[in-house]
């Protein structure tokens, strides 16, 4: 069978089902991307069935079970990270295209991320939960070399879960997804699968799950305005090492150890966030929506260095 082109040039329907002008279809890669991830899921569920099992002899401290977390986050993230070059040998394209280009203006932009869009909202947050007097910020911890290793740690932790958490949802299936049906339309399904991943953590909410979705639409919108993932890699590593280690409070219903301050609450759930922490509170959805109105509206030339169809 063939069907006609604008230029009434005859093509195969094989052709057109599966290749456009750009090449193959944005639907297919993403069935190809898909393939690779189940793939590798279930080579690494045999081998923990296989590696895994009872461990006799004494347990490790928390500190190195947190530094085991750290090359968990690491090595999910090179997972990715090699799938997208995959992608990239075959689209013919570079695999900086897919969000994370190591250009010179990447390292200002994610320290401005980490301090102006995560950390100092975070702080602004808590102190206005304060003046509410539904948040108390707590005694300080001894400062000394241990709690200096817990600051270095997490650093380091959350740095890679704002690498592995943006890459593996705002990275290449984000750029690909938005070839097909737009960008906003893309942005918006995978923000709904991003809250859908976090609502398996202990201690979540309805509010919690939603403000994780709100979080997503502004991650896009930071892609959207400046062409990259590093001002929102900035964003959620600045925020998470906030709450986690400097202020100590839960994030997304867990407390992490080896935290500087020892913060407590009381008041309502809805506005102290409860057992998931600050994003756990409406003021959170605020804050968040706030910031994506504020990031397209500050951000107003996209400085896009790929073709994301709004």
């Amino acid at each position: 069978m063939e069907q006609e082109t604008a230029g009434n040039k005859p093509i195969r329907t094989v052709d057109y089902v599966f290749f456009n002008p750009g090449g193959l279809r944005a639907g297919w890669r993403l069935l190809i991307y898909a393939a690779f991830i189940v793939l590798l899921a279930v080579l690494g569920a045999l081998a923990a069935k296989h590696l895994g099992g009872p461990t006799k002899g004494p347990q490790p401290t928390e500190m190195v079970r947190s530094a085991f977390q750290v090359v968990g986050e690491i090595v999910f993230f090179l997972i990715f990270l090699l799938l997208a070059w995959i992608m990239s040998r075959i689209e013919h394209r570079k695999v900086s295209e897919y969000g994370l280009p190591l250009q010179k203006p990447a390292f200002s932009t994610f320290i401005t991320g980490y301090i102006l869009w995560g950390f100092l909202p975070l702080s602004c947050l808590l102190l206005f939960l304060r003046l509410l007097h539904v948040f108390y910020f707590g005694a300080l911890s001894p400062l000394n070399l241990q709690i200096l290793a817990w600051a270095v740690l997490w650093w380091f932790f959350f740095l890679f879960v704002g690498l592995f958490e943006e890459y593996s949802f705002r990275g290449y299936i984000l750029r690909t997804l938005a070839e097909g049906i737009g960008f906003w339309p893309a942005a918006i399904i995978l923000a709904v699968g991003f809250a859908r991943v976090h609502m398996g953590n202990n201690g979540e909410t309805r509010i919690g799950i939603v403000a994780t979705g709100f979080f997503a639409l502004f991650a896009a919108a930071t892609l959207w305005r400046t062409g990259n993932l590093w001002l929102a890699v900035g964003a959620h590593a600045g925020w998470d090492w906030g709450q986690s280690f400097v202020y100590g409070v839960s994030d997304s219903g867990f407390q992490a150890p080896g935290h500087l301050l020892n913060p407590h609450t009381q008041g309502p759930d809805w506005l102290t966030g409860g057992t998931v922490g600050p994003e756990g509170s409406v003021v959170t959805l605020i804050l968040w929506a706030l910031m994506t109105i504020a990031m397209i509206y500050f951000y107003r030339k996209p400085a896009a260095p790929i073709p994301l169809n709004a």
